[in-house]
């Protein structure tokens, strides 16, 4: 039974810079019919020539390392054609975009102001002049700049906070609270929606304006919020503390993740902003982060980065834009930006905890390991860390070592559902299966509806011949949670497969494999499928091509055995 049945992690895709793909035509088309002319001239230089290319391979560099997320490369390669043909506007705006995200803010206000000169119009062209304005407190230019960057509807929200505190920064503190209302409006129908990240600053305005109530009261809405992301309660814990609404401040801190260390947060680390450029920052970071459509997702580095450029210091910036770069793959800029945050910042158990997934997802377990293991040696009260720990071992196959983990954090007073599962987990690896079994019912009763736990019991009896009635009901369950999960829909299939169900397997387990259409372990099991239903041919097919996608020896030799003889020589 593979461990991916319960911890089956989709590879977050890599989005692609299609803004490369569409101006490629317009670059390949004209450089085709210089070169055309170029080598029928009898009068052109060799040299001549050789620039041409050079202004093509640049071009084809940069639109590669756009397609790849790598936004240095994409940067350097486009400044590259850019220093060979200036007034190529097309090439202005790509050498524009890609320095903003690559945090070069300067130069792109630069390259911005160029592009002014153009009759073509770059998204996001404003912000870094806005950046560079704020430094300057030039509020005047803020507030002008602002409304250029609101033409465009999906900057609505960043230019109306913007706007907001450059209007307070000026002395206009009411025009301030008043342009937070009017961009709540904006984003919504029903006039008492205000966004969280919106509330919070009209909280954090209020409360800098001197009207103390008015934040207080404005925090415990906030408060009573569900699913208030941490950032966000954190500072409204903070405004409730100074306030000396300290039960409901506490109350708020009790919920946040597990992944903050509740027993290092105090008053003196929960103060706000020293600055207007801070607060700016503050909210740049807040509404960056609310918008996670994919279309908007790889500027989102840029804004973290603009963040940064307004307050060096945020240490909240630096880890959101570490998990935007992990997220678009870039994981060494990922790590560059975690290693700015130091162990005595709020934000250091959430860097351990990326720098952990950064490592898993670059096959660096073991050093995920050792890291971690010192981290938590140091702090062994925190029962949740063992918990996390134990899962860096599971992951690692080291399953006595990820049993006693989580039975230490166990026995430090963690109990979710979670915890138990992944015991059980290790408890089933080790073949001790009456724990594993309590395990798995203890996490049942915890979260009935957690679809892993629901499917990992069930396949596992399904896999040993027990309990079949009760582990189809645990899979239907787990498939009505996931109907597009293709691991729980195989899960369904085997175990109507294990009770004879040969047409009924077939049926699922071919939709199992049109959901997960490269899974060595399904793709076989539909092909035992088919053989059982006298369709023999095509288990052949299937077997085949499992066999050139497994990877697990076991499995690969059980697919040579069934190809050479069928399913009677492996006694099913």
């Amino acid at each position: 039974m593979r461990q991916s049945k319960t911890d089956h992690n989709s590879p977050v895709r890599r989005k692609k810079s299609w803004s490369a793909l569409i101006w490629l035509p317009l670059f390949l088309f004209p450089t085709a019919c210089q070169t055309q002319q170029i080598s029928s001239g009898p009068t052109v230089s060799a040299t001549t020539a050789r620039q041409t290319t050079i202004d093509a391979g640049h071009f084809l560099a940069a639109r590669q390392a756009s397609f790849l997320n790598d936004v240095t490369a994409s940067a350097g390669f486009f400044l590259a054609a850019l220093e060979q043909d200036e007034r190529n506007p097309e090439l202005l705006q790509q050498s524009f975009v890609t320095q903003y995200r690559d945090g070069n803010i300067d130069l792109a206000a630069a390259l911005a102001s160029q592009l002014e000169g153009t009759n073509i119009k770059a998204p996001y062209a404003v912000e870094p002049a806005i950046a560079q304005s704020i430094k300057a407190a030039d509020w005047d230019a803020v507030i002008v700049l602002s409304d250029q960057l609101a033409e465009d509807v999906t900057a609505t929200p960043f230019a109306g906070v913007i706007k907001s505190w450059a209007f307070t920064a000026a002395g206009r503190g009411d025009a301030g609270l008043a342009h937070l209302a009017e961009t709540s409006l904006l984003l919504s129908q029903d006039n008492n929606a205000m966004p969280p990240y919106l509330q919070l600053q009209v909280a954090l305005m209020a409360e800098y304006l001197g009207h103390q109530q008015e934040a207080v009261v404005t925090a415990t809405q906030l408060a009573e919020s569900s699913a208030l992301p941490a950032k966000i309660a954190l500072q409204t814990a903070g405004i409730l503390i100074r306030g000396n609404q300290h039960t409901t401040a506490h109350s708020l801190l009790e919920s946040l993740p597990y992944s903050f260390e509740r027993s290092q947060i105090s008053a003196a680390r929960l103060l706000p902003p020293d600055d207007i450029a801070a607060f700016i920052a503050n909210a740049i970071i807040d509404t960056a982060l609310a918008y996670r459509d994919p279309q908007f997702v790889i500027m989102v580095p840029a804004r973290l980065q603009l963040a940064l450029y307004l307050d060096p210091q945020n240490d909240a910036a630096r880890f959101f834009l570490a998990q935007s770069w992990f997220e678009l793959g870039q994981f060494d800029r990922a790590r560059t930006a975690l290693l700015a945050i130091d162990d005595a910042s709020l934000w250091a158990l959430p860097r351990m905890l990326l720098h952990n997934d950064i490592d898993i997802r670059t096959d660096n377990l073991e050093a995920a390991i050792e890291r971690f293991d010192a981290y938590v040696m140091r702090r062994p009260n925190n029962a949740y860390l063992y918990k996390e720990l134990g899962d860096l071992y599971r992951r690692h196959e080291h399953y006595e070592q990820a049993r006693d983990n989580y039975l230490q954090a166990k026995d430090g007073g963690f109990d979710t559902a979670t915890l138990y599962r992944n015991l059980a987990i290790a408890h089933e690896r080790l073949d001790e299966d009456v724990q594993a079994e309590a395990g798995f019912k203890a996490a049942l009763q915890r979260n009935p509806n957690d679809p892993f736990t629901l499917n990992y019991l069930g396949y596992w009896w399904a896999e040993s011949g027990r309990h079949l009635d009760q582990a189809i009901q645990l899979i239907e369950q787990a498939v009505r949670l996931r109907p597009n999960s293709g691991f729980f829909v195989d899960s369904l299939g085997w175990v109507h497969y294990q009770l004879g169900n040969y047409q009924l397997a077939v049926e699922f387990l071919e939709k199992a494999t049109m959901l997960e259409p490269e899974d060595a372990l399904i793709i076989s099991h539909l092909g035992d499928a088919y053989w059982q239903t006298e369709r023999y041919a095509e288990a052949q097919f299937k077997w085949r091509y499992a066999a050139q996608l497994a990877d697990d020896e076991d499995l690969q030799a059980e697919l040579q055995t069934k190809l050479a003889s069928g399913l009677a020589a492996t006694g099913q």
